[in-house]
């Protein structure tokens, strides 16, 4: 939120979980509920996408905009468990009690019971296809409107296009979080429905005489800009770079996540990547254990920049 005094800035749990309470407690849920809706759009041409939304860094939903995709047509639980069943996914990452591997036939069998037998929701927040089953790729076309992303030029072809799955049972949230590198989100429904908020890179979170988060406050500052929408089947909603998020399932989901980079944040966004770099040359091991779903691509990252900068992580050996 927020600048360098905020918690959620620094990933403080004691304010990311004060945040999380915002969209639970009572007290303030109705004002969350009643947010403003974002922006819906259709037949959105790329030049009015480019002006006023993100030149503008605004966020906008896009109806209408996987009317032509083989995936928006054919794909559900069973249609990726029959292409891919085999492949292996984490479900439930970011939890380190319920993490766990299984093949994608058995998570889409868990959809069916998890929540009967009183299990946390069953979610698999990022499932990096393209590696594992490159195939599904030729059911989802590039996006018009993401032509701008300039990972390409720096990474090349095969490695930029980063784009992952989210499969999830009803019930399941992705926690308030900005995603990290400077890059802008754009995501696409394709089965069931997400609800997201959104607030402003901007947005200031403060605490009250008694240690306890102002929501108030946080809600009433213009500079918050506290939105939401209904993510449905076909559309995509754009989030500029920095933008926080929560995610609700409505319904058991596949959402696709696309990150683009847009050229004005290329030297930020340089930095971060070297930083990266010199984790995974310094400390290899710990990044493996506590990004098990990410480091693959880490890696290839990692060995393409020092390809591109003839540096020869041969002669590193991790600690």
């Amino acid at each position: 939120m927020l600048n360098q005094a905020n918690a959620p800035r620094r990933f403080d749990k004691r304010g990311i979980t004060a945040l999380e309470s915002m969209f639970t407690s009572p007290t303030v849920r109705r004002a969350v509920q009643d947010a403003p809706h974002i922006a819906r759009r259709r037949d959105l041409s790329v030049v009015e996408f480019d002006y006023e939304y993100r030149g503008r860094e605004t966020p906008v939903l896009i109806e209408g905009i996987t009317d032509d995709w083989p995936a928006f047509r054919r794909w559900s639980f069973s249609y990726l468990a029959e292409r891919c069943g085999t492949c292996r996914v984490v479900v439930n990452g970011y939890d380190n009690h319920s993490s766990r591997e299984m093949s994608l036939t058995d998570f889409t069998q868990l959809l069916d019971t998890a929540e009967s037998d009183g299990e946390s929701p069953a979610y698999v927040q990022e499932w990096y296809y393209k590696e594992a089953a490159p195939d599904l790729a030729h059911d989802i076309p590039e996006l018009e409107i993401a032509q701008y992303d300039f990972r390409r030029s720096l990474y090349g072809a095969d490695i930029s296009t980063n784009h992952h799955l989210s499969i999830g049972q009803r019930g399941a949230v992705t926690m308030l979080h900005q995603d990290s590198y400077m890059v802008d989100v754009i995501h696409v429904q394709l089965v069931g429905e997400k609800r997201w908020h959104v607030l402003s890179p901007a947005a200031q979170l403060h605490f009250d005489n008694d240690g306890g988060v102002d929501f108030e406050r946080l809600l009433r500052d213009p500079a918050t800009r506290l939105m939401q929408c209904v993510l449905r089947p076909g559309e995509a909603l754009y989030l500029p770079a920095l933008w926080w998020h929560r995610v609700e399932l409505l319904s058991d989901s596949i959402g696709l996540s696309r990150k683009c980079l847009d050229p004005r944040h290329l030297q930020t966004h340089i930095r971060l990547r070297m930083a990266e770099l010199l984790a995974v040359a310094l400390n290899a091991a710990e990044v493996s254990r506590t990004h098990p779903e990410l480091y693959p691509q880490v890696v290839r990252r990692a060995h393409t920049w020092a390809q591109r900068m003839n540096i020869d992580l041969s002669q590193l050996e991790p600690d």
